[in-house]
Order: structure tokens, then C-alpha cells, then sequence
């Protein structure tokens, strides 16, 4: 049985969802997420696991000050926790929080495990959604070394302008979700004060634009080329 073209996920480097995802995902629950629930908490070892079908999700951890410093923001159709790919049995080291209103697919992690074992597809489709994540992942990270804020908000509007926008008119990306200053500086390990004065630079070079108050546009080529 297919999904309705409305309600189908995209699976990375696959022309279809594997048969056996599909017969999963039919029986498996949905839950709603509102923008700011948190989903998986620091500390949780969970039995469920969630494939997101629309919306966006922060991963992040809170440092001694109760700062947020977001590792990872994560879209459909991911697999939460990442935790799933190594066996699930050690407690989640991150909070996972809805940055948008999400649903998800909600699946007992022993089914989806045995299901993913005996089909050959359904595995290399989840760790090819893995694969792409950790590398974006690792890139967001490598990008907290940069020395300066310019260098590490530039990083972050990259990250966005890629994974989550999509273009509008002209050249310029709109991003899927509010961006806020304190957003930005949660991604890039700066202050919002930082944030809102690099965001001034760049506003003024034509880099970014705000349409709404709420809304964030980038224009990618002038981005790529600063």
C-alpha cells in the first residue's frame, strides 16, 4: 500500500520508501509536537523512536550558565534519537525540542529494530539519512571554531540556507522558521548582542533581509561569496 503523494517522506538516495517502512508507518501512531515541547529530554533512555514528518527539531544541550548552544537543527524525515543507530542502551546526551510545530511518527524502537535487521533496503535507507545528518552535524561543529562572530554567524546562515529554506525570487532563500537573533546565537556560540550587530553588517551588504519581523531571507549567492 502507497502513501498518498501528500503524505509520503522523502527518503535520501532512495527512489522510494523501502515496503516494510511503509507497512510500519501505516500501524505506527502520529503524535503533535508544539513549537517549544520538548521531545526527548538529557538523560532519557527511550523505548519509542520518532521519525519527524514535517516541522523542525533542535537538538542542544544547556551549559552551566543555562545557556542553550544548539548542535543540530534537524527536519523530516529524520530518525530521533541518533542514539537509535548505536543501539539506544545509554541515556540521550541532548535534549530534542520542536523549533516549529512537528509531527512524527511514533515507532517501538525493538520493531523498528528487528524490521531493519531482516530488510536489507530499510537499513541502508535509515543509515543513509544518518549519514547525511552526521555530516551536517560535524560541519555545524567544525564551524564553532571559526574565530570570529562574523565567521561563525556566516557558518550558521550556510547550515540554513541549505537545509532549511527555500528559494523565493532573485536569488534570495527564505528560512522555513523564525530566525531569531538569539536563535543565531545559539547556533553559533556567540552573544545576542553579537548576532544582532553581524546581522547589521550583513543587512546593510544586501547578505540578509527581513520581509517580517519574523521572517528571515538570504540571499545565497552574495552569502557564498562573503
Amino acid at each position: 500500500m502507497k502513501f498518498p503523494l501528500s503524505d509520503r517522506l522523502y527518503w535520501y538516495l532512495m527512489d522510494d520508501m523501502p515496503p516494510s517502512l511503509q507497512k510500519l508507518l501505516l500501524s505506527a501512531r502520529q503524535k503533535h509536537f508544539p513549537k517549544g515541547q520538548i521531545i526527548l529530554y538529557e538523560g532519557d533512555v527511550p523505548s519509542e523512536a520518532y521519525i519527524i514528518k514535517s516541522g523542525a527539531v533542535k537538538l542542544y544541550d544547556i551549559d552551566d550558565q543555562g545557556n542553550e548552544k544548539i548542535l543540530h537543527i534537524i527536519k523530516a524525515p529524520a530518525l530521533l534519537p541518533f542514539a537509535f543507530f548505536s543501539g539506544g542502551t545509554e541515556p540521550i546526551r541532548w535534549f530534542y525540542t520542536a523549533l516549529t510545530d512537528c509531527d512524527a511518527y511514533v515507532l517501538s524502537k525493538a520493531k523498528l529494530l528487528h524490521t531493519s535487521r531482516a530488510d536489507g533496503a530499510l537499513a541502508i535507507a535509515l543509515m543513509n539519512a544518518f549519514s547525511i545528518d552526521v555530516h551536517e552535524l560535524l560541519t555545524r561543529l567544525s564551524s564553532l571554531s571559526k574565530t570570529s562572530a562574523r565567521l561563525k554567524l556566516l557558518a550558521a546562515l550556510k547550515f540554513l540556507v541549505v537545509l532549511h529554506a527555500k528559494e523565493r525570487r532573485s536569488g534570495w532563500w527564505r528560512v522555513h522558521f523564525a530566525a531569531s537573533h538569539q536563535l543565531l546565537a545559539d547556533m553559533s556560540g556567540i552573544t545576542r548582542e553579537s548576532a544582532a550587530v553581524v546581522m547589521k553588517e550583513l543587512h546593510d551588504e544586501k547578505i540578509v533581509r527581513n520581509p517580517r519581523i519574523t521572517i528571515l531571507e538570504i540571499n545565497r549567492q552574495k552569502l557564498f561569496d562573503s
